[in-house]
């Protein structure tokens, strides 16, 4: 056994040499092939045109390296122009494997500091990417260089790797911005054939005196366009007329927008929608607006609770019934009494205790008042509502872990709630808590045979 020993350590140590006689024969042939591009660090894009009040990215990208193991760089900046918003690792370091990053911002000088390096005894990563992502808010007008110095880039036998780096630009121009403030109308309901005064807030939010056109329209329509000029952050009220003669009575949404003008890049407030008008009947005329089911899946054996929007678009106080329906099948009746132009939201409550699982269409109906003539809109059908088992809340036919999960993602949450799910809601308490769950976890399993 020690003479097997010997001669396995004997090996070991002929091997050895001729690692190291190729090394030093065909090292240097071998690293100048490997190395025959210079490792580059710089800031991409090269060149940045933003505007103030705006938030821009750039990425610091490394080429041709080989065996980076870890990396270490500085930013620097014009601190009256620019403030660094964060800065995030990029993808190339991390993919082989877990890192450990490191920032620090100092905006009142102007400058960052970024290192990452990997863990453990691995070999570094050979090729080109992205470093890090650095965010940042323009603060002023003017040039800037973005400083990239410092660069330092080890490999893996803690060597640094000679490497070039290279420096970005950035353009900030003033900001060119106008805005849609609000919208009000006066009055709110008319007969057709009255005037409809719309006030909408105009203002500059950029740095330019600016010369820009505002439109006034109901649904999609254009009812009128002006011509303004503000000076810098300065507002105004235009005053637009909307003569309701020849429109058909109606619930119609009005917006207003500014024109875009050059050099504008937030465009999102240029265009306000803000408010409903109505226009009236002359004679007596109801209708049902909307039907809207609590929700649209449904235990066997558990209530519905289903809204019905109902108006009077007439000149008469009427009172008038309602009633809503499943299919063909009446599930209630009620009375209402609405003035000239106003609307109401009716509750309807769907016993499903003796429905057989299935799809149902909801409708309502608004029954015609006397000397009522337009008809059309006193029924309104809207969307399926489907009757399934109890717990199955994606009506897949079965209860199992899938309609369990959609139930405890939504555990705790109450409508208004960003988690909240109403086919969640099984027993339909407007919370989706412990019994819910109980009731899913009763029928689990349970297919719809």
């Amino acid at each position: 056994m020690k003479e097997i020993t010997l001669k396995g350590n004997s090996l070991i140590r002929f091997c050895s040499v001729l690692l190291l006689l190729f090394a030093l024969i065909f090292g240097p042939i071998f690293t100048h092939f490997v190395h025959a591009a210079t490792a580059t660090v710089s800031v991409f894009p090269s060149t940045v045109t933003s505007s103030v009040g705006q938030n821009f990215s750039i990425d610091v990208k490394i080429a041709n390296v080989f065996d980076l193991y870890g990396w270490e760089f500085k930013l620097s900046w014009n601190p009256i122009l620019l403030d660094a918003v964060n800065v995030t690792e990029g993808p190339f370091l991390k993919q082989g494997g877990d890192t450990i990053f490191f920032n620090k911002i100092n905006n009142t000088e102007g400058y960052l500091l970024v290192d990452c390096t990997r863990l453990g005894e691995v070999p570094g990563v050979s090729g080109s990417g992205t470093l890090a992502t650095v965010k940042l808010y323009v603060e002023g007008t003017g040039e800037s260089i973005l400083d990239l110095y410092d660069t330092i880039l080890v490999s893996s036998d803690e060597q640094s790797i000679p490497h070039q780096s290279t420096d970005g630009y950035g353009y900030f121009a003033p900001l060119h911005d106008v805005a849609v403030i609000s919208i009000v109308a006066s009055p709110i309901t008319v007969l057709p054939g009255q005037a409809i005064h719309i006030n909408v807030t105009v203002q500059n939010q950029g740095s330019y005196a600016e010369s820009f056109d505002i439109t006034a329209y109901y649904d999609t329509k254009i009812i009128e366009t002006q011509s303004v000029s503000l000076g810098i952050g300065a507002s105004t009220i235009l005053t637009f007329t909307w003569n309701t003669t020849g429109i058909n009575k109606g619930d119609y949404t009005l917006s207003a927008e500014a024109s875009v003008v050059s050099g504008e890049t937030d465009t999102t407030d240029n265009i306000k929608v803000d408010g409903i008008v109505t226009v009236l009947s002359f004679g007596h005329d109801v209708a049902v607006k909307g039907v809207t089911p609590y929700k649209t899946i449904v235990g066997q054996g558990y209530p519905l609770t289903i809204y019905v929007a109902a108006k009077n678009y007439g000149i008469f106080t009427e009172t008038f019934n309602v009633t809503a329906y499943v299919n063909s099948t009446i599930i209630q009746t009620k009375n209402v009494t609405l003035t000239s132009g106003n609307s109401t939201t009716i509750k309807f409550t769907w016993n499903t205790t003796s429905v057989a699982k299935g799809n149902y269409t909801i409708s309502a109906y608004a029954w015609s008042v006397p000397g009522e003539t337009d008809i059309d809109d006193n029924t309104h059908i809207d969307g399926t509502v489907a009757i399934t088992i109890p717990g199955d809340v994606n009506a897949d036919g079965i209860v199992d872990i899938e309609d369990i999960v959609i139930c405890a993602v939504a555990f705790g949450s109450k409508p208004g709630s960003p988690k909240w799910n109403p086919i969640a809601d099984l027993n339909g308490d407007g919370v989706i808590d412990i019994e819910d769950i109980v009731i899913a976890a009763i029928h689990f399993e349970e297919r719809d045979c």
